[in-house]
């Protein structure tokens, strides 16, 4: 499962407040998928001042089948990997011994409460495991044996490039499903849309190769009635990178095999912000107050019945000035782009430019946005 990191800083700074100890202090590890269970005495995990998330080493190494040991007089501790393979590092250091080279890590082994600590990415980097950390209205820990190659895994959120990092800015607010082809690696994005509060999240569960596709397999959660939650706007989305670059995507979601996962048309993927919108009518341009003459672009996507999305320039006053129409989709999110005539008489005045879609019960206007614009 992922996590789905979920706009980890924006949790943690919104939770409610009485609730952030709990919160923060919920860890979940689980070795090689399955729950491992660290007693008290052993320590638990928990995240150092520099924002990197610290591991019991004795309790996550011998969980892995490893033995430790303890050099009191130098306080280093020795992971002894297999018979030949023998791990060191010391208390208040950032280098890690190994049998072939010297491990350099962003953050130092510690001492607390008597147990020793080290960074979750001393398993990936000394010991080679595969190592997952994601949050999911808790700090959910894997760590898995790295001998077969994954059909898939999830990026580290703290170095991705920025063209991903807008990517899935811009795209946060749609329900929708996305790749992207970038640095040689095929991303796949999965976004709920907006949602009213936390407690909400996105995890690709599994993928499978079947037959001629990739099958990516996904769960959503919503909080029960009486869970305490961010009290805040959410977007929960999971990102991944699949390994397979050729097969065409297939989406599923394991408790409704029913749902339907929305597609993008038109364009590749969200490379731009949106600057207005309603829920299914979402606008790249023109920018709001924007200064427009002879004639501008209006560009977006849309998701509305039968497509179609109206659109109309309006005087200050109310007057219809110009009004027509353009195409989009319905069931997918489709990209529309029209060039549209400022009429000559309008002077200096402001207009606005109004979308909208047709009802099929009535034909009143639905989902609208009203841009301002200065002529």
């Amino acid at each position: 499962m992922k996590r789905n990191i979920f706009i980890v800083i924006t949790l943690l700074i919104l939770l409610v407040p009485n609730l952030t100890e709990a919160s923060e202090g919920e860890f979940r590890v689980f070795i090689n998928g399955e729950q491992f269970t660290i007693t008290n005495e052993l320590g638990a995990p928990f995240i150092d001042n520099l924002s990197r998330t610290q591991i019991p080493i004795r309790a996550i190494s011998e969980g892995l089948g490893h033995e430790v040991k303890w050099n009191n007089s130098t306080e280093t501790v020795t992971i002894s990997k297999s018979e030949t393979e023998d791990i060191s590092l010391t208390i208040g250091s950032n280098q890690v011994t190994t049998s072939n080279e010297t491990i350099t890590m962003d953050t130092e082994a510690m001492i607390k409460g008597e147990r020793t600590y080290v960074p979750l990415r001393f398993a990936s980097e000394a010991l080679g495991y595969s190592v997952d950390y994601q949050w999911k209205g808790y700090h959910s820990i894997s760590i898995a044996d790295s001998a077969v190659e994954p059909v898939f895994y999830r990026p580290d959120y703290q170095s991705l490039p920025d063209e991903i990092v807008n990517w899935i800015e811009f795209s946060k607010e749609l329900p929708l499903v996305q790749e992207k082809r970038y640095d040689g690696k095929r991303f796949v994005l999965i976004t709920e849309g907006m949602k009213p509060t936390g407690g909400y999240s996105l995890d690709v569960e599994e993928v499978d190769i079947l037959e001629e596709e990739l099958v990516i397999r996904v769960k959503s959660t919503k909080p029960g009635e009486n869970d305490y939650v961010t009290q805040a706007i959410t977007y929960p989305y999971d990102l991944i990178v699949v390994e397979n670059k050729e097969l065409p995507l297939k989406f599923i979601d394991v408790d409704d095999e029913d749902r339907y996962f929305m597609n993008l048309l038109g364009i590749d993927a969200i490379n731009k912000p949106i600057v207005a919108a309603s829920n299914w009518i979402k606008v790249f341009k023109p920018q709001p107050n924007e200064q427009v003459a002879g004639t501008f672009k209006l560009a977006g996507i849309a998701n509305v019945f039968e497509g179609t999305v109206s659109y109309e320039l309006i005087t200050e006053k109310g007057d219809v000035l110009h009004s027509s129409f353009t195409t989009a989709a319905m069931g997918d999110w489709a990209y529309f782009e029209e060039e549209i005539q400022v009429p000559g008489d309008v002077g200096n005045n402001g207009i606005l430019l109004e979308l909208y879609s047709e009802s099929m019960k009535d034909g009143s206007k639905m989902f609208e946005v009203t841009i301002p614009l200065s002529v």
